[in-house]
């Protein structure tokens, strides 16, 4: 399921809240209710997507908060003004929310509308937010529709990024409803302790988007993962959307369990950043599946840079190296009294030194055009030979794969593509360009 879906008004473009009613979703204007009826579309669809911080209007919201349906009534005039039941709250007001604080969050939010303090909008913000703090059902939940600028991953940090998505989801906020029953959240965490973590550098991130699109369909076994388990994250977004940053998948049943990531970069204040660290980590889910063995999947679908980096690694065109990780990591691992973490760089093999032999001879009247690309091939049914004299036959499935020397450019529907050069490098921890 796509956790990262924004839905927003055709009419006005302001992001929406949603609220199950029962088999339906109720959509709300934010803050107050419009002067229009709700048209509720996917935001991307629209451009400038109003999507900011009910409470301040200043910042990127990160959590949501539930109370009754609010409305405040206006003697004076003798209206009744209605708001909502759902607060999308940036991380600054949420301290002040978190702190039960009504006085300071109106301080703050009329100070960058510059309302005066007794004018009649102070006077409606403070009874407004009087009433989300007094009204909030004492939870609250992680929004993942907010589009974060991404942050630069690298190999070091990965023990950290992990340690700060499994305490997020062993602790009390909510996540969206396909990722928050209690039992699932415990059990990906506890897979995701011991699963080994892969950084894909930054050469062979190019060449999973490079080919991503244009990858045929591969059919999910245990032939083609990584491992049982594990976390891919690679140093910037890959697939068509660029949103995808990391991939996890966990075994369940007769599957796997799949979450994809976005990173969240540095989008706030550099005083409030750590606290978006603690609280969240540099992860937020986007999307998450269960797939079963023999599941088919595309360049196209949402994971299927994933799967793309799986074909490549099982084509036998990467390696794995142990990463070098920071002596305060292992140490804290230490402490802690859990065993050291494993970090494996995954990076195209350098090429060798000598030359490929010539596939043909020339003037062999079996010898066929040397391509002048790589390009994919679809998996396919091939009649293996087994038995005494390899005389018999039976049916093997295989995968798709990119057919074509090493150094050769990659061609696609309509471009060909020319990567950068391999050099194996002194340091595993660095880029290969």
């Amino acid at each position: 399921m796509n956790l990262a879906t924004l839905t927003a008004c055709a009419t006005c473009r302001l992001a929406l809240t949603e609220r199950p009613d029962g088999d339906s979703i109720v959509y709300r204007h934010p803050v107050t209710e419009g002067r229009h009826d709700v048209a509720p579309v996917d935001a991307g669809q629209l451009s400038r997507v109003f999507n900011r911080c009910h409470t301040c209007t200043g910042a990127p919201p990160v959590w949501n908060y539930r109370t009754g349906l609010i409305q405040i009534g206006a003697l004076a005039a003798g209206a009744v003004e209605t708001y909502n039941d759902q607060w999308h709250v940036c991380c600054r007001c949420a301290q002040f929310i978190e702190a039960d604080d009504s006085d300071g969050l109106t301080a703050h939010c009329a100070a960058l509308m510059r309302w005066l303090p007794h004018s009649d909008e102070y006077t409606i913000l403070r009874t407004l937010h009087r009433g989300i703090i007094i009204g909030r059902d004492g939870s609250r939940t992680l929004l993942t529709t907010t589009d974060w600028p991404p942050a630069r991953i690298t190999a070091e940090m990965l023990p950290k990024i992990r340690d700060r998505f499994t305490r997020l989801l062993r602790g009390p906020a909510n996540l969206p409803e396909p990722l928050n029953d209690l039992g699932q959240r415990r059990t990906l965490a506890n897979h995701l302790d011991l699963a080994p973590l892969y950084w894909i550098n930054q050469e062979f991130t190019d060449l999973v988007n490079a080919v991503t699109d244009d990858q045929p369909s591969a059919t999910v076994t245990d032939d083609i993962a990584s491992a049982p388990a594990g976390l891919i994250t690679w140093p910037e977004p890959v697939g068509r959307s660029r949103q995808l940053a990391a991939a996890s998948w966990t075994p369940h049943a007769d599957g796997w369990h799949l979450v994809g990531y976005r990173s969240v970069g540095s989008a706030l204040d550099d005083d409030l950043m750590p606290t978006l660290r603690h609280e969240i980590g540099w992860l937020v889910p986007i999307h998450t599946q269960y797939v079963a063995r023999g599941t088919t999947l595309d360049g196209r679908h949402p994971l299927g840079p994933l799967i793309t980096t799986w074909l490549l690694i099982n084509q036998q065109m990467a390696e794995a190296v142990p990463a070098r990780l920071p002596k305060g990591t292992t140490r804290a691992y230490e402490r802690s009294q859990r065993p050291a973490p494993e970090v494996r760089i995954v990076r195209i093999k350098p090429q060798g030194a000598d030359p490929r032999p010539e596939r043909t001879e020339p003037g062999s009247p079996r010898s066929r055009a040397t391509p002048d690309h790589r390009f994919w091939v679809s998996g396919h049914e091939r009649q293996q030979a087994y038995g005494p004299g390899r005389s018999l036959r039976r049916p093997v499935d295989i995968q798709p794969f990119l057919k074509g020397d090493e150094d050769l450019p990659i061609k696609l529907s309509t471009t060909v593509r020319v990567l950068g050069s391999r050099g194996t490098g002194k340091n595993p921890n660095t880029d290969n360009r």
